[in-house]
């Protein structure tokens, strides 16, 4: 039977969630456009045949919503990437939470709570993300890498900079050892720096990421690609 007040959730529910995504999508975050429409279409659905059964045939409408955050609890966890030291990914993570909340808002008829939330997620991620960045300020980061091929990996670190729209002033390197260290500083925001630090993570060329703004607080990032050779080695 069709219902045309849950095909109005849904329709508003993909526009609100589509807002949100497509923040998260013009940041170059994991969980963009699609995801983020998913989410709260999903949500708003669960939510609108647990309220209507609840109606139709009793029962307590709050325990599809239960299950509901149990399930976004999961797709939240795959969302941050835990990297060394590092903690990725936080951000999206409760961006996904408080999606599938819009949309639980929105099945159960709570229309002007899911317009103000998206509304003051918007503010969050978009605007305080410019006071965040005042806050913290610029920082010199220095970069040292342990590469194979130095050609193919100097292309590589420049296509990872272009992509989080900085440039070194220049690179230094030596060879050791049949491999090269290579060396640069950078003057960037503490987000930048992790974007950068995931990239070159993921650089198969790179075996080796040294970073941080003074000798002492350096950390380092060891690829797939060393863990399989230490694992090698050990056997």
């Amino acid at each position: 039977m069709w219902e045309p007040s849950i095909a109005l959730k849904l329709l508003l529910a993909a526009v609100l969630g589509g807002v949100i995504g497509l923040e998260r999508e013009l940041r170059d975050k994991p969980a963009g456009l699609r995801t983020n429409i998913l989410i709260c279409l999903g949500s708003t659905l669960f939510m609108s045949i647990s309220t209507r059964v609840a109606e139709v045939l009793g029962g307590d409408p709050t325990r599809i919503a239960a299950q509901i955050i149990s399930g976004i609890g999961f797709l939240g966890a795959g969302a941050v990437l835990h990297s060394h030291g590092f903690v990725l990914g936080l951000t999206t993570a409760a961006t996904i939470w408080v999606v599938a909340g819009v949309g639980m808002a929105l099945g159960s008829g709570m229309y002007s709570v899911a317009i103000f939330t998206t509304a003051m997620s918007l503010v969050t991620l978009y605007f305080l993300g410019f006071v965040e960045d005042k806050i913290q300020g610029r920082k010199a980061y220095s970069y040292t890498l342990v590469v194979t091929h130095l050609n193919e990996a100097l292309a590589s670190i420049n296509r990872v900079l272009q992509e989080c729209s900085v440039s070194a002033v220049s690179f230094n390197f030596k060879k050791k050892s049949g491999h090269y260290r290579v060396w640069f500083n950078l003057h960037i925001p503490r987000e930048t720096n992790l974007k950068i630090i995931q990239r070159l993570s993921e650089v198969p060329e790179i075996s080796q990421v040294e970073t941080g703004t003074t000798a002492r607080d350096s950390v380092q990032v060891i690829t797939a690609t060393e863990h399989s050779d230490d694992e090698e080695r050990r056997a």
